[in-house]
């Protein structure tokens, strides 16, 4: 059975968010472009703005810890398996045919609930991804809001996330007033 390691899992998610909040600013734009010609347009830096927010952090620390909790349960779910094979195995020469069924009965049982666990907590859609939902949509919301105040306090129509940017000049870089309306 092959699982994905715990920490490669739980390390990723802040990029998840990260590309939700890319997204949803790309998916903006070109509507916004659209309307008129002389759009005035400006770019933030995402994950700037957000490692300077102490909710992204302590966000993040509930959501690891909450994984690890879960892997915990994962790891002796998978544990008590191997106790149960490692006997059955040592039994099975001494087992009556019918005891042999029952155990190996037991045995897929156990395995499904470590299948079963590891789909309902880490799987798509599963615990840990609504655990981040959770978690990092007030903190989107958060962002959002201070992105719109500064786009219209200075004039910005469209503003794009400087990772999908080739070139923009820096003028047009209002980071540091998204951090500023944050605060």
């Amino acid at each position: 059975m092959k699982m994905m390691p715990r920490n490669s899992r739980i390390t990723s998610l802040p990029r998840t968010m990260i590309m939700i909040l890319i997204l949803s600013v790309l998916a903006v734009a070109p509507s916004a472009l659209a309307a008129t010609g002389t759009e005035k347009t400006g770019l933030v830096d995402t994950q700037k703005v957000l490692d300077q927010m102490p909710e992204k952090k302590k966000a993040e620390n509930i959501l690891t810890a909450t994984g690890t909790q879960w892997q915990k349960g994962l790891d002796k779910l998978k544990k008590d398996f191997q106790t149960a094979a490692t006997d059955y195995e040592k039994q099975k020469k001494s087992l009556s045919k019918t005891a042999i069924e029952q155990k190996e009965k037991d045995l897929n049982l156990k395995y499904q609930s470590i299948q079963k666990y590891q789909l309902e907590k880490f799987g798509p859609g599963g615990a840990m991804e609504k655990k981040q939902n959770e978690l990092f949509a007030p903190i989107r919301q958060k962002f959002l809001n201070a992105v719109q105040a500064v786009a219209k306090k200075e004039g910005f129509s469209v503003i794009i996330d400087k990772q999908a940017v080739v070139y923009g000049d820096k003028s047009a870089d209002i980071t540091f007033k998204v951090i500023d309306q944050l605060k």
